[in-house]
């Protein structure tokens, strides 16, 4: 079976403008993730996990990163040279990322519910009360309740954890056939957290 994302000898570098030195973020990254399969990047803090993620999707800040060789298929596709309009096309709708911090991911002027309704829109044409519906539905499956009132409250009014599930509702809201998660616990309680691990494991079982 080919693989769904398949990255060979990976290479992002990062220039100082000042003096024109070159360092290494990634060097020769390989890995292989099959259909339906859970991979996780284990290491230190810094040595280059959330960068791996980020170089997936193209990301990362250019300049001052660059690409500096090798290459990421996904789906038998070959992912360099996408235009900014295929990017839109894949980000969301075909790959779903959970960032590592959710308050600074999401749009502190807007409420959560619009967030994830303009995701659905981007991607899947559907009325404006249909796709309110699905954002119910889909903070009811992440386990918030009275979704309702969640809809309307922007990021700085919800919890760590609360924040984390938009995150993730907004990452399966159309059905990806890839989801990364970056570091997705990170400074929740351990009960959360195992609320979390759950709910992405119950959701890449549907999703994948």
């Amino acid at each position: 079976m080919p693989a769904l994302l398949s990255i060979r000898n990976l290479k992002v570098s990062l220039k100082n403008p000042e003096n024109g030195q070159v360092g290494w973020v990634l060097r020769g990254v390989d890995l292989d993730l099959a259909p339906g399969e859970r991979l996780a990047l284990v290491g230190e803090s810094g040595c280059g996990k959330s960068m791996t993620a980020l170089s997936i999707l193209r990301l990362l800040p250019q300049p001052p990163m660059e690409f500096s060789g090798g290459g990421i298929r996904f789906a038998e596709r070959d992912l360099e040279g996408l235009s900014a309009r295929e990017w839109r096309e894949i980000r969301g709708k075909e790959i779903g990322i959970v960032f590592q911090e959710p308050l600074t991911s999401l749009n502190p002027v807007m409420p959560v519910g619009a967030q994830i309704e303009e995701a659905i829109q981007n991607h899947r044409s559907a009325p404006p009360g249909e796709a309110r519906q699905k954002v119910l539905s889909l903070l009811k499956e992440v386990g918030l309740p009275d979704g309702e009132r969640i809809a309307r409250q922007y990021p700085h009014q919800l919890s760590g954890g609360m924040c984390q599930r938009v995150m993730i509702a907004m990452a399966i809201a159309c059905g990806p056939s890839l989801l990364i998660a970056d570091e997705p616990t990170t400074a929740l309680d351990v009960t959360v957290q195992a609320q979390i691990l759950e709910l992405l494991f119950r959701n890449t079982r549907r999703y994948l």
